[in-house]
């Protein structure tokens, strides 16, 4: 979720017709049977954080030089959220047409090693749980705050590590397998989690049923400068240039953030899934030229 984004609302049902979603805790002590999972083995500590928002939104982070916390419907509380290495998004009216080009995917990439520690570390997005968008593959009985990570980055790589193996095979959604037969019966979380994890490995390369269901959440309780911090951007070509004409004003500004950038060839009348295999592939390469994956 993002500042000013009402076109981007990732824990929103977006219209589609939902199961209830997974509960917050209210009394007892959270389970986290999970949280013994998170042994790093191997994968980089501090991977890139991603957060997606529509064009219009991005050009107003841009303007204010930051991305900035917003309240958080399921926490209750002011949080800026990313997803460790995977562009996962669904948009408002995501497989809707339109032509406005503001409705469309603007991808940040942020290296984390400047960042405080987050405030929470989640293995799904928390806001589509939340709502239903898993359907009824969690565990009726296993709350939210079950399933929470420790509140550090090395717990996000180490769930990548003892779920997917590698960081591509995370990037792709491919859940180890035969991994729920070293679980107990009694491990409810993390038996939990395999089941809402694999919906991420259905439905072949487009966004559906969701992406979100195995992308680590990471938010923090702080705004974040985008200069210094904010590294890679993935954008619609047509926001720079329109024919002969360039964007010039819009340029000099995202320049002036420090970062680099790649494109994705937008065209009016096509709807934001669209463009989702086209994103991931932008951000695949760029991860693989400087993450080990």
């Amino acid at each position: 979720m993002s500042e000013a984004t009402p076109p981007i609302l990732s824990g929103e049902n977006n219209g589609q017709s939902v199961m209830d979603g997974i509960k917050r805790r209210t009394t007892g002590l959270p389970k986290r049977d999970i949280r013994s999972k998170s042994a790093p083995d191997g994968i980089p500590s501090h991977l890139p954080l991603v957060h997606v928002t529509a064009v219009g939104a991005a050009l107003e982070i841009i303007e204010a030089g930051q991305l900035e916390m917003t309240l958080c419907p399921v926490f209750k509380k002011d949080l800026l959220y990313f997803f460790v290495l995977r562009p996962a998004y669904r948009m408002a009216e995501s497989d809707a047409k339109s032509d406005q080009i503001n409705r469309f995917p603007f991808v940040f990439i942020v290296d984390p090693q400047h960042l405080t520690a987050p405030h929470h570390v989640y293995p799904f997005d928390t806001g589509g749980a939340f709502h239903g968008v898993f359907g009824d593959w969690p565990d009726p009985y296993v709350r939210l705050e079950d399933y929470e990570l420790l509140p550090d980055l090395s717990a996000a790589s180490g769930l990548i590590g003892w779920a997917f193996g590698s960081a591509i095979n995370y990037f792709e959604g491919k859940v180890k397998p035969d991994l729920k037969k070293s679980l107990s019966p009694w491990e409810s979380a993390a038996q939990s989690y395999l089941k809402i994890a694999g919906l991420a490995t259905s439905g072949g390369g487009r966004n559906r049923p969701d992406k979100r269901a195995s992308a680590i959440e990471v938010a923090y309780a702080q705004h974040v400068a985008l200069k210094d911090n904010a590294v890679f951007a993935i954008l619609p070509k047509q926001l720079l240039e329109s024919g002969q004409i360039k964007n010039a004003d819009f340029m000099a500004k995202l320049q002036a953030t420090g970062m680099n950038w790649e494109i994705y060839d937008w065209h009016p009348n096509s709807s934001p899934d669209d463009f989702f295999d086209e994103v991931s592939k932008i951000a695949r390469d760029y991860f693989k030229a400087r993450v080990p994956l």
